[in-house]
């Protein structure tokens, strides 16, 4: 898989949040247009072990069952964030969870489009429709906050897997996008 959007890293950070074992995550998404995007995942997993955490930045380490031994998504967030004058930082601790947090300078050369949020929510909600997302959304002074058990309230404990339902759901995250201003397509 090619992360060649910032909402690429984020739907890449957040399925390692979903294979933690966590039964809530959140997702904290902060944007200053022309200056900074931010994002942070914290999830409360199973964590990293603290002699592994210099492990998982190496390009050629992974823990899942792969024939390939590669899990690039942490190592290619913290190249892509620091290669744009930004911050990366990996916290966890075994058995309380983990948070990854990316910032990337916008104007820069090497940074990468933001991508479509709304979809990236959108893919992150309806990864593992039983974890509760909790996820706060920024554009300059303006915002929204949406919770994946708002969904399921509204709309049923199916929402996440009826396709009329996730339509409705995917429609709410592009007007949210959409009020701040946002795009709801690669830029």
């Amino acid at each position: 898989m090619g992360l060649r959007t910032l909402c690429d890293h984020i739907v890449d950070i957040a399925q390692n949040a979903v294979e933690s074992g966590t039964g809530k995550a959140w997702l904290d998404i902060e944007e200053h247009t022309d200056r900074f995007f931010r994002f942070t995942v914290r999830d409360v997993g199973r964590g990293i072990p603290e002699e592994l955490q210099e492990s998982v930045l190496d390009p050629f380490y992974t823990q899942k069952n792969k024939k390939v031994k590669f899990g690039l998504g942490l190592p290619m967030l913290k190249f892509a964030a620091l290669s744009t004058g930004g911050e990366f930082e990996l916290k966890s601790s075994a058995e309380k969870g983990t948070t990854v947090s990316a910032l990337f300078v916008l104007s820069h050369v090497d940074c990468q489009p933001i991508g479509d949020v709304a979809m990236a929510l959108f893919s992150i909600i309806t990864m593992k429709g039983e974890i509760d997302w909790y996820i706060q959304r920024s554009l300059d002074d303006d915002g929204y906050a949406v919770e994946s058990s708002q969904f399921r309230e509204a709309l049923g404990n199916n929402c996440f897997t009826t396709p009329v339902k996730m339509k409705m759901i995917l429609d709410l995250l592009q007007e949210a996008e959409n009020s701040l201003g946002g795009y709801s397509d690669v830029r």
